[in-house]
């Protein structure tokens, strides 16, 4: 007998494919890493302006074409695809911390289009399952 008041429901959905989907994460080196499709959409800049709103939780990633604009974080790319984005000074000026992979569920533009918005209460954890040697 399954008791319907203990279940929890996975909010994180199927995986969809690479090239569809919008995938933002963010682990506890408080680095924010974004796929191909995501970069992209942002134009594919040099680096980034980061907010942040205290009262909604939500993480705001601005492009700009240059990482030598002032308080702009540059967008490295990954060993393996992807890229990503050194935020611990950002992070840690807001008190957020992170103590595992955490994925972004609705990744999305703001109404005006500049700005990648990422809301912290919306995140599922992402595990990564690593191979026995031997």
């Amino acid at each position: 007998m399954i008791i319907a008041g203990k279940m929890e429901k996975f909010m994180g959905g199927p995986t969809l494919p690479p090239k569809t989907r919008l995938h933002v994460t963010i682990n506890k080196e408080l680095v924010i890493g974004i796929n191909r499709r995501c970069y992209e959409m942002i134009g594919k800049p040099a680096a980034v302006y980061l907010h942040y709103s205290r009262e909604d939780h939500i993480i705001g990633i601005e492009p700009v074409h240059s990482f030598r604009m002032s308080a702009a974080f540059p967008v490295k790319p990954k060993t393996h695809c992807g890229w990503r984005i050194n935020a611990s000074p950002f992070c840690k000026h807001f008190d957020l911390r992170v103590e595992s992979t955490e994925r972004f569920l609705n990744p999305h533009l703001s109404k005006d289009g500049r700005m990648l918005l990422l809301n912290l209460t919306e995140t599922v954890t992402v595990k990564q399952f690593r191979r026995r040697k031997g």
